[in-house]
């Protein structure tokens, strides 16, 4: 389809499906960096650019910069609590590939690449992939085969990386600062197709004081609807919300005040069938959870009534 196909001749064009230029992305990023400063109280808290031999290079879903920029803010500050040795390219940031829902190989393949050639390039050690689900399954799963090579450098995915976090202790955090009932949206291609299901359910049971399960749930949880490239086609507008009515009513049977996915495709479909379908409730990545939940080294604990 045309408008599919705009998106992938954007990313090929631009290094990213949403045309931001290097520079608005830079602004963007030192914006979010002076917020950050403020909110953590420490000057030094920094959003790395371009930065070589850094453990990580993190990577973004383009939505983030254009329309939802507190999501990178809330890893950011994830980072800074743990201490961790990373960076962000301002060449080659874009986690997703449409080409892979396009079905163009030879485009998937350069997009790709060009993912491998900037790990290369600043001599990370470990790829984090943002939270987005097609983004994990066509550059973790697909891409070796259709680039014909195995990655010199790992792969992991910022819900992973999150609760691995916790995990180690490398963050605290304290349920009690996220005390509204959440739900949770399972992506298709992170739980189904990637088999990653159990993580987010850990960092939800450690970052939230109320948390309840679809029906049904993990690899059998229903698509929000916006998957299979179709957020990016508008000539599928109608079918898409009208697939989204059984996820509204997974969502309202809940009783949630917060649905959590970690998938920014998934986000926007949920906001887009929040609105049509008046559900009145908040959505959320993950990393946001988990940045609100963060308890810092120069900051108290809140008193905790008995």
């Amino acid at each position: 389809p045309e408008t599919l196909q705009k998106t992938v001749d954007a990313a090929i064009k631009t290094g990213n499906n949403m045309g931001i230029s290097t520079q608005d992305f830079i602004d963007t990023l030192k914006w979010l960096e002076e917020e950050l400063q403020f909110e953590v109280d420490d000057d030094n808290a920094i959003i790395p650019l371009d930065e070589k031999g850094k453990d990580i290079m993190y990577t973004l879903n383009p939505r983030e910069p254009k329309f939802f920029p507190l999501s990178i803010s809330a890893m950011a500050k994830v980072f800074y609590a743990a201490g961790e040795s990373w960076t962000l390219s301002t060449k080659m940031y874009d986690v997703t590939n449409y080409a892979y829902f396009s079905g163009n190989l030879e485009e998937g393949q350069i997009i790709a690449q060009r993912m491998v050639d900037e790990m290369k390039s600043l001599e990370a050690k470990r790829c984090i992939l943002a939270e987005c689900g097609h983004g994990t399954r066509s550059f973790r799963w697909e891409a070796p085969n259709y680039l014909e090579q195995e990655f010199s450098f790992e792969v992991e995915t910022s819900v992973e990386l999150l609760a691995e976090y916790i995990r180690e202790g490398r963050i605290k955090v304290d349920p009690e600062k996220n005390q509204e009932l959440v739900t949770l949206h399972d992506p298709c291609n992170l739980a189904r197709s990637g088999g990653i299901y159990e993580e987010q359910r850990y960092i939800l049971k450690k970052c939230v004081k109320n948390f309840v399960e679809m029906t049904p749930k993990g690899i059998d949880n229903l698509c929000c609807g916006g998957g299979g490239g179709q957020l990016s086609m508008s000539e599928y507008n109608e079918r898409r919300m009208g697939i989204a009515g059984l996820k509204a009513e997974q969502i309202k049977n809940t009783g949630a005040v917060v649905v959590a996915t970690p998938c920014h495709n998934c986000v926007d479909q949920l906001i887009q069938t929040n609105a049509a379908y008046k559900l009145n409730v908040k959505i959320k990545t993950l990393a946001e959870i988990v940045a609100d939940a963060i308890v810092l080294q120069n900051e108290k604990e809140p008193i905790k009534e008995n």
